[in-house]
């Protein structure tokens, strides 16, 4: 008898108390899984020499085409002429993003907040890759025929 009144006394604090260490857990691995946008700058700290480069590409002065045509703000041009547009840390307006204007190294290969804590190299590389038909998200006929 005594057995069972153990059992079930085990069983209850195991019912009421490990959805506290679980859970907490699971939020905490959530959270570090999560990568965000962190802006082109960082990548020159590690990369100086590809983002050099990049200013010699079209993709460094996208944005300034959608601001002569007066579509800064406008939600159909943002998500080609931004990096990270309506994601956590990318682009949400030129007065709270401006560092976040033009397409950037993350606009291909990713947010890269998960890349910089990587702890070792393998991690590291793991973390970013360019996704399969990343270009044609903005180069794509339905959104500018004939582009």
């Amino acid at each position: 008898m005594k057995d069972k009144f153990f059992v079930l006394i085990a069983i209850f604090f195991l019912l009421i108390f490990s959805p506290l260490f679980f859970s907490n857990a699971t939020i905490a691995e959530e959270k570090k899984a999560v990568a965000v946008y962190v802006g082109m700058e960082k990548c020159k700290e590690c990369h100086p020499k590809h983002v050099q480069s990049y200013y010699s590409w079209k993709y460094s002065k996208n944005f300034r085409v959608i601001k002569m045509r007066k579509k800064d703000n406008d939600p159909g041009c943002l998500p080609c002429h931004t990096t990270g547009y309506g994601k956590p840390g990318g682009f949400s307006s030129v007065r709270e993003t401006p560092h976040m204007i033009n397409k950037q190294c993350e606009s291909c290969h990713g947010p890269a907040s998960l890349h910089l804590k990587a702890p070792t190299k393998r991690e590291h590389q793991e973390t970013l890759s360019i996704p399969q038909n990343v270009c044609t998200s903005c180069h794509s006929g339905h959104k500018h025929p004939g582009y």
